[in-house]
Protein backbone atom coordinates (compact mmCIF):
# COMPACT_ATOMS: atom_id res chain seq x y z
CA UNK A 1 0.00 0.00 0.00
CA UNK A 2 2.99 2.24 0.24
CA UNK A 3 2.90 3.05 -3.46
CA UNK A 4 1.05 6.09 -4.76
CA UNK A 5 -1.04 5.60 -7.87
CA UNK A 6 -1.40 8.22 -10.48
CA UNK A 7 -4.57 8.35 -12.45
CA UNK A 8 -4.89 9.31 -16.11
CA UNK A 9 -6.49 12.64 -16.77
CA UNK A 10 -9.58 12.73 -18.90
CA UNK A 11 -11.58 15.81 -20.08
CA UNK A 12 -13.79 15.93 -16.94
CA UNK A 13 -11.15 14.91 -14.39
CA UNK A 14 -9.61 11.52 -13.73
CA UNK A 15 -10.39 8.19 -15.39
CA UNK A 16 -13.36 6.83 -13.41
CA UNK A 17 -12.50 3.21 -14.17
CA UNK A 18 -8.99 3.59 -12.70
CA UNK A 19 -10.30 5.50 -9.65
CA UNK A 20 -13.08 2.92 -9.04
CA UNK A 21 -10.60 0.05 -9.37
CA UNK A 22 -8.26 1.73 -6.87
CA UNK A 23 -11.15 2.43 -4.47
CA UNK A 24 -12.26 -1.23 -4.76
CA UNK A 25 -8.71 -2.40 -4.20
CA UNK A 26 -8.32 -0.12 -1.17
CA UNK A 27 -11.72 -1.15 0.25
CA UNK A 28 -10.72 -4.81 -0.15
CA UNK A 29 -7.39 -4.08 1.54
CA UNK A 30 -9.19 -2.19 4.37
CA UNK A 31 -11.59 -5.14 4.77
CA UNK A 32 -8.64 -7.57 5.03
CA UNK A 33 -6.93 -5.31 7.54
CA UNK A 34 -10.16 -5.05 9.59
CA UNK A 35 -10.43 -8.87 9.56
CA UNK A 36 -6.82 -9.13 10.73
CA UNK A 37 -7.55 -6.55 13.45
CA UNK A 38 -10.56 -8.60 14.58
CA UNK A 39 -8.44 -11.79 14.54
CA UNK A 40 -5.66 -10.07 16.50
CA UNK A 41 -8.19 -8.69 19.01
CA UNK A 42 -9.56 -12.22 19.51
CA UNK A 43 -6.00 -13.50 19.96
CA UNK A 44 -5.26 -10.69 22.41
CA UNK A 45 -8.45 -11.51 24.29
CA UNK A 46 -7.49 -15.20 24.37
CA UNK A 47 -3.96 -14.35 25.51
CA UNK A 48 -5.36 -11.99 28.17
CA UNK A 49 -7.68 -14.75 29.40
CA UNK A 50 -4.78 -17.20 29.49
CA UNK A 51 -2.64 -14.59 31.24
CA UNK A 52 -5.39 -14.05 33.82
CA UNK A 53 -5.69 -17.81 34.36
CA UNK A 54 -1.90 -18.18 34.61
CA UNK A 55 -1.72 -15.24 37.00
CA UNK A 56 -4.42 -16.78 39.21
CA UNK A 57 -2.65 -20.13 39.08
CA UNK A 58 0.66 -18.42 39.89
CA UNK A 59 -0.90 -16.65 42.87
CA UNK A 60 -2.44 -19.95 44.00
CA UNK A 61 0.95 -21.68 43.66
CA UNK A 62 2.71 -18.86 45.52
CA UNK A 63 0.10 -19.08 48.26
CA UNK A 64 0.41 -22.87 48.41
CA UNK A 65 4.21 -22.64 48.41
CA UNK A 66 4.09 -20.11 51.22
CA UNK A 67 1.76 -22.37 53.18
CA UNK A 68 4.01 -25.39 52.58
CA UNK A 69 7.08 -23.42 53.60
CA UNK A 70 5.28 -22.44 56.80
CA UNK A 71 4.32 -26.08 57.36
CA UNK A 72 7.90 -27.16 56.69
CA UNK A 73 9.13 -24.54 59.16
CA UNK A 74 6.59 -25.77 61.71
CA UNK A 75 7.64 -29.39 61.16
CA UNK A 76 11.32 -28.44 61.42
CA UNK A 77 10.64 -26.47 64.60
CA UNK A 78 8.67 -29.38 66.10
CA UNK A 79 11.36 -31.85 65.04
CA UNK A 80 14.05 -29.68 66.62
CA UNK A 81 11.98 -29.35 69.79
CA UNK A 82 11.41 -33.13 69.87
CA UNK A 83 15.09 -33.79 69.20
CA UNK A 84 16.11 -31.44 72.02
CA UNK A 85 13.59 -33.14 74.28
CA UNK A 86 14.99 -36.56 73.36
CA UNK A 87 18.54 -35.32 73.94
CA UNK A 88 17.58 -33.91 77.34
CA UNK A 89 15.83 -37.17 78.25
CA UNK A 90 18.83 -39.20 77.05
CA UNK A 91 21.16 -37.02 79.13
CA UNK A 92 18.91 -37.43 82.16
CA UNK A 93 18.75 -41.20 81.62
CA UNK A 94 22.53 -41.34 81.16
CA UNK A 95 23.02 -39.30 84.33
CA UNK A 96 20.69 -41.66 86.21
CA UNK A 97 22.46 -44.73 84.83
CA UNK A 98 25.86 -43.27 85.75
CA UNK A 99 24.60 -42.33 89.22
CA UNK A 100 23.24 -45.87 89.74
CA UNK A 101 26.52 -47.35 88.46
CA UNK A 102 28.50 -45.12 90.83
CA UNK A 103 26.28 -46.16 93.72
CA UNK A 104 26.64 -49.82 92.76
CA UNK A 105 30.41 -49.50 92.47
CA UNK A 106 30.49 -47.66 95.84
CA UNK A 107 28.50 -50.55 97.30
CA UNK A 108 31.03 -53.02 95.86
CA UNK A 109 33.88 -50.92 97.24
CA UNK A 110 32.25 -50.81 100.70
CA UNK A 111 31.66 -54.56 100.54
CA UNK A 112 35.25 -55.10 99.45
CA UNK A 113 36.47 -52.94 102.34
CA UNK A 114 34.34 -55.00 104.73
CA UNK A 115 35.78 -58.23 103.28
CA UNK A 116 39.26 -56.76 103.51
CA UNK A 117 38.68 -55.76 107.13
CA UNK A 118 37.31 -59.22 107.88
CA UNK A 119 40.27 -60.81 106.10
CA UNK A 120 42.70 -58.66 108.09
CA UNK A 121 40.89 -59.51 111.34
CA UNK A 122 40.84 -63.20 110.41
CA UNK A 123 44.53 -63.07 109.54
CA UNK A 124 45.28 -61.41 112.85
CA UNK A 125 43.21 -64.05 114.66
CA UNK A 126 44.96 -66.83 112.75
CA UNK A 127 48.37 -65.30 113.49
CA UNK A 128 47.41 -64.90 117.15
CA UNK A 129 46.22 -68.49 117.24
CA UNK A 130 49.42 -69.68 115.58
CA UNK A 131 51.50 -67.65 118.04
CA UNK A 132 49.52 -69.14 120.94
CA UNK A 133 50.02 -72.59 119.51
CA UNK A 134 53.76 -71.96 119.03
CA UNK A 135 54.00 -70.68 122.61
CA UNK A 136 52.17 -73.74 123.91
CA UNK A 137 54.36 -76.00 121.84
CA UNK A 138 57.42 -74.24 123.15
CA UNK A 139 56.22 -74.93 126.68
CA UNK A 140 55.95 -78.57 125.88
CA UNK A 141 59.46 -78.59 124.44
CA UNK A 142 60.86 -77.08 127.64
CA UNK A 143 59.25 -79.75 129.85
CA UNK A 144 61.51 -82.69 130.34
CA UNK A 145 59.65 -85.85 130.51
CA UNK A 146 61.19 -88.80 132.24
CA UNK A 147 62.37 -91.46 129.99
CA UNK A 148 60.52 -94.58 130.90
CA UNK A 149 63.13 -96.75 129.24
CA UNK A 150 65.95 -95.43 131.14
CA UNK A 151 67.24 -97.64 134.00
CA UNK A 152 67.02 -96.54 137.43
CA UNK A 153 70.73 -96.51 137.81
CA UNK A 154 70.92 -93.13 139.02
CA UNK A 155 68.72 -93.70 142.00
Amino acid sequence: MGELRRFNLVPNGYDCYQVNNEIDRLEYHIQQLNEKIMMYQKQIETVNNQFTMIKKRYQLLVSELSMREKQADDVARLALKEANSMIDEARSNADNIIQEAIMEVQGYIDELKAYNTEALNSRKEVLDSINDLVNKLNKYDSIVLPDPFKKNEEK
